[in-house]
């Protein structure tokens, strides 16, 4: 009798191949990083041929782009996850906490989202999710007392400070400028002694 044998279409539907892909490739970035990413990996994870991800996705970036939609996905539900308070230079503490903290539990994920030259930011999916991921910064801004004029330039301030933290602690910097402290202390500890001193998240405007 002639054994069966299982091929990547009989293996797979059409919807499932892709999510196995986005899963194969996803695993890759938070085992080994962006730089240790291959769609050759990613195809044999997922039981596949070689061609199939640049059959569903067209490239390396745009299956990349698809895990990056989901990196924003995620950001957006740590984000939303903090409360909103009658104090929104406490809100935007907390939101930088959150902030710091999806970038801890998902490095890969979170460098990814930031590289051009791997996602195609030009897909209106990724213009949309990655503005949402925002929003609750520029909420927590437009309602400080006092805030400037111009509410795109705070904007730009507060995320730039919180992102520039949350990579030099996924770099390793904080035990070199804080006595040896680790991630979990620094998110814990120093973080948020950090973020009530610096403008615009403790001092007045």
């Amino acid at each position: 009798m002639t054994p069966s044998i299982k091929t990547e279409k009989s293996s797979y539907h059409h919807g499932n191949l892709k999510v196995a892909l986005v899963d194969a490739a996803d695993a890759i970035l938070r085992e080994k990083g962006v730089e240790g990413f291959s769609l050759r990996e990613a195809a044999r994870r997922a039981g596949v041929s070689i061609g199939a991800p640049a059959h569903h996705f067209g490239s390396a970036k745009g299956l990349l782009t698809e895990v990056a939609l989901l990196g924003y996905e995620s950001l957006g539900s740590y984000l939303n996850a903090v409360a909103t308070s009658d104090d929104p230079a406490k809100d935007l503490r907390d939101l930088a906490r959150a902030y710091v903290a999806f970038a801890m539990a998902h490095p890969g994920r979170f460098r990814l989202m930031f590289r051009p030259d791997l996602v195609d930011r030009e897909d209106p999916r990724y213009r949309q999710v990655s503005a949402k991921a925002l929003t609750g910064f520029a909420t927590a801004i437009s309602r400080r007392e006092g805030g400037g004029a111009d509410p795109m330039a705070d904007l730009f301030v507060v995320w730039s400070s919180i992102h520039g933290m949350a990579n030099l602690v996924l770099d390793g910097k904080t035990p070199y400028l804080f006595g040896g402290a680790d991630q979990v202390a620094f998110a814990q500890d120093i973080l948020p002694r950090l973020l009530e001193q610096a403008w615009p998240f403790g001092r007045p405007a």
